[in-house]
């Protein structure tokens, strides 16, 4: 595969891998309410489609949570990925780094206030 395998590049299981992937990061972050780097991306509408889903379910357990998201808003999860364009390796992983390593190098570009 190319050097810069996109997740629409990736067959149906590898994709699953990267958007299980995605969805605990995406949880993990959802919890502490800071998803503030995504939404740099102009993913807005995908992100409250599912933070609303997030919210409804708020009850059920991290692992029914993980499991209801992707198979009821899977394509907003595709959407927001292929918005943010990170690369894979051509089993699903991310390649070169860490959802959490990502996020840290975009926390740190942005610059300080007063």
């Amino acid at each position: 595969m190319a050097d810069s395998t996109l997740i629409t590049d990736l067959d149906e299981g590898a994709q699953d891998t990267a958007l299980t992937e995605f969805a605990h990061f995406y949880l993990r972050h959802y919890k502490t309410n800071d998803l503030e780097i995504l939404s740099d991306f102009r993913v807005d509408y995908s992100m409250n489609d599912i933070n609303t889903y997030l919210f409804e379910n708020r009850f059920f357990s991290p692992d029914q949570l993980i499991a209801g998201v992707l198979r009821n808003k899977r394509q907003l999860f595709l959407n927001i990925l292929k918005t943010v364009g990170i690369a894979y390796n051509a089993d699903g992983s991310l390649k070169d780094t860490t959802w959490e390593d990502w996020y840290a190098q975009r926390y740190a570009q942005i610059k300080q206030g007063l």
